[in-house]
């Protein structure tokens, strides 16, 4: 019996040992390793939300927002008034992506932003911002280099100017928060028209772009806030037939200050900026349109003799103030003034003496203010209402139109025109 049973033992265990060494000679596929999302590790270069992308060594974040809007703003008089849509609704959905990379030479960034708006059954999708940031170089679409301050508290923010645009820029940094940027940037979207200066050259004469614009600016960003002085180069070149005119160099200065207010509470915070240009207009961002009327705003005009390209002149100021009532509850209050003088050769506009036509140039001056209130019920939720008043008071009185044809009687004139406009807004952040 234990013979037996050792018998069966020993075959057991040499049954045992074959089939081990058969399995050692089949092929085993080991486990893949699992490689978990992570934070980014270096806070500098990454920051708040940012993600390493699996494997690789890139930083990314992931960021958006949701905006509905239900705005009103009184319309030009002179559209007929069943066309009018004095009530928009608006939604837009943006999604962005900004992307770094710790290098020898620095944080390697790209950055995407996409606006998909909707309004009046009306949609488009916005390549908002796309650019690149190396070693003190921006290259791609983003927000102009002049800009300082852009406003955008309100409905209505003139005199605050703040396009995307395709630039080619070098900044540098000099500690101490200081910097300084010298930026090639596409023209097209500072360009405001060139007409003639007689009521049959009312066409665009603007011709193609040969110059891009030259933008510059000197900043400083420290605890206390931040400050700006900044200036461009603008062409202003013509394209009307058989005129032998040279082109000229529009320009545009502005210094800017945002002052940090903790004393009065957390959060508060003061703007002031101030812009004058020449032949560049759109850099002081004048309104040209109210209820009553719109006015003409050109950077140029080509007198009635064909003889001399002459500027329009502009300028502006502006001035906010942000104030937390609560941690949840805070009010932005927002003003602006201007001015804007049209070149004596475009006296060939007027249409009668001492009386101009609709969407002719001008000499005016205008003003604006308003307010939002803001609250934050729960993180990334804000609910917004603000309200705004545009005031423009041109040297001559304006006739009325009414769909494009004149107010009858003619005698009709305004000596200024106003408009309201007001929105509320609910928003996501995430």
């Amino acid at each position: 019996m234990k013979l037996a049973k050792s018998l069966l033992l020993g075959s057991a265990a040499g049954l045992v040992a074959v089939t081990g060494a058969q399995a050692a000679d089949l092929p085993v596929r080991a486990a893949a390793p699992v490689e978990y999302v992570r934070t980014c590790p270096n806070a500098p270069i990454g920051g708040t939300g940012f993600f390493v992308i699996p494997g690789t060594e890139t930083c990314l974040q992931i960021s958006g927002y949701v905006r509905a809007e239900y705005r009103f703003s009184e319309n030009n008089d002179y559209t007929v008034e069943r066309e009018q849509n004095d009530i928009d609704f608006f939604a837009r959905g943006s999604i962005a992506f900004d992307a770094r990379t710790a290098t020898e030479f620095g944080t390697l960034r790209s950055f995407i932003r996409i606006n998909a708006n909707s309004t009046n059954d009306a949609t488009d999708a916005v390549l908002d911002q796309a650019f690149i940031q190396f070693a003190g170089l921006t290259a791609g679409r983003i927000t102009s280099f002049f800009s300082f301050f852009g406003g955008n508290l309100m409905s209505g923010s003139n005199g605050l100017s703040d396009p995307s645009t395709e630039v080619l820029a070098y900044t540098a940094t000099f500690g101490s928060g200081f910097s300084a940027t010298i930026s090639i940037e596409d023209a097209f979207a500072r360009r405001n028209g060139i007409r003639a200066s007689t009521a049959a050259g009312l066409d665009n004469l603007e011709g193609g772009q040969e110059l891009p614009g030259l933008v510059a600016n000197l900043n400083v960003a420290q605890a206390w806030g931040s400050a700006q002085v900044m200036g461009a180069l603008h062409q202003v070149r013509h394209n009307q037939p058989g005129v032998a005119v040279d082109d000229e160099l529009g320009w545009a200065v502005g210094a800017g200050v945002n002052i940090r207010l903790p004393m009065i509470a957390a959060g508060d915070a003061l703007w002031l900026q101030a812009v004058y240009a020449d032949g560049a207009v759109s850099y002081a961002d004048a309104p040209s349109a109210v209820a009553e009327f719109n006015l003409g705003l050109n950077d140029a005009y080509l007198n009635a003799a064909g003889t001399s390209l002459v500027t329009t002149e502009a300028w502006s100021i502006a001035a906010a103030f942000r104030h937390f009532w609560t941690p949840t509850i805070w009010q932005d209050i927002q003003g602006a003034y201007g001015e804007v003088d049209v070149p004596t050769t475009a006296a060939g506009f007027v249409a009668a003496p001492g009386v101009v036509v609709r969407g002719t140039a001008v000499d005016y001056t205008w003003w604006q203010a308003g307010t939002r209130l803001n609250w934050r019920p729960v993180s990334g939720l804000t609910f917004s209402a603000d309200v705004v008043y545009t005031s423009i008071d041109p040297d001559n009185p304006v006739r009325a139109y009414n769909n494009g044809n004149l107010v009858l009687p003619a005698t009709v004139v305004n000596n200024d025109g106003s408009t309201w406009a007001g929105r509320l807004r609910i928003q996501r952040d995430f």
